[in-house]
Order: structure tokens, then C-alpha cells, then sequence
């Protein structure tokens, strides 16, 4: 009974506090861009760090490693967009950042380092 205790603790402590990995390792890349379109892919893993696409479509989190390193919701800080859903459909590494495509004509761009996000066009 102490040992299943235990167990029980110590999977609600990983599943609780961000310690457990959120995404499935087979739906990351490691190429530089993945296209909705095009893939199954989610998430781009660079440097040790994975930028993924959450299920709702509208969230970037960055993972090093299982821990959350941050995360923005990109429709929610640069607005829906007038054509098309309110969805991410690209996402593309470049060095410090990473260059988004949401609805049709809407571009975003995110720093790799702390997450802030702002609309380009």
C-alpha cells in the first residue's frame, strides 16, 4: 500500500507540475519548417529545443527537454485573422525565430528565446 502511495504521489507530482513531456515524439521534426498542409508533424526540434503546436492550433509552447520553457497563443495576442480559420498552418525555424502562417494571409513572428510573439503582416 505505501509503495502504490507513493507511485500515486509521485505521478500526480509529474503530471501536475509540467515535469511530465506534453507531446508525442514521433509528431516532431527536425527539419526547420513544417506545413499543416503537408504533415502530420506538430513541432520542430532545434538546439535541444522543441517548439510545439499544441491541439488547439493556436498555442506554441517550447520544451527543453520536458520542462516548459514557454508559451504564447498566437491568435489571442496578434487577433483572428480575415481569411480563414484562426489556426496555425506553418511554422518555420530561422535562427532567433520562428516565422508563422495562421488563417490564410496573416504572418506572426515569435523569439526562440522568450516567446514574444507579434504580427508582421
Amino acid at each position: 500500500m505505501k509503495q502504490f502511495l507513493k507511485l500515486s504521489m509521485l505521478t500526480f507530482f509529474v503530471t501536475h507540475t509540467g515535469i511530465g513531456q506534453k507531446f508525442n515524439d514521433t509528431l516532431i521534426s527536425k527539419n526547420s519548417e513544417i506545413n499543416f498542409a503537408k504533415t502530420q508533424k506538430r513541432g520542430i526540434k532545434k538546439n535541444n529545443i522543441v517548439y510545439y503546436v499544441e491541439n488547439d492550433l493556436q498555442t506554441i509552447s517550447a520544451y527543453k527537454g520536458s520542462k516548459l520553457k514557454w508559451q504564447t497563443n498566437v491568435i489571442s495576442i496578434c487577433g483572428k485573422p480575415k481569411n480563414g480559420n484562426p489556426e496555425i498552418r506553418y511554422v518555420g525555424y530561422n535562427t532567433d525565430k520562428l516565422l508563422i502562417v495562421m488563417g490564410k494571409h496573416n504572418f506572426a513572428e515569435i523569439d526562440v528565446n522568450n516567446g514574444i510573439t507579434k504580427l508582421v503582416g
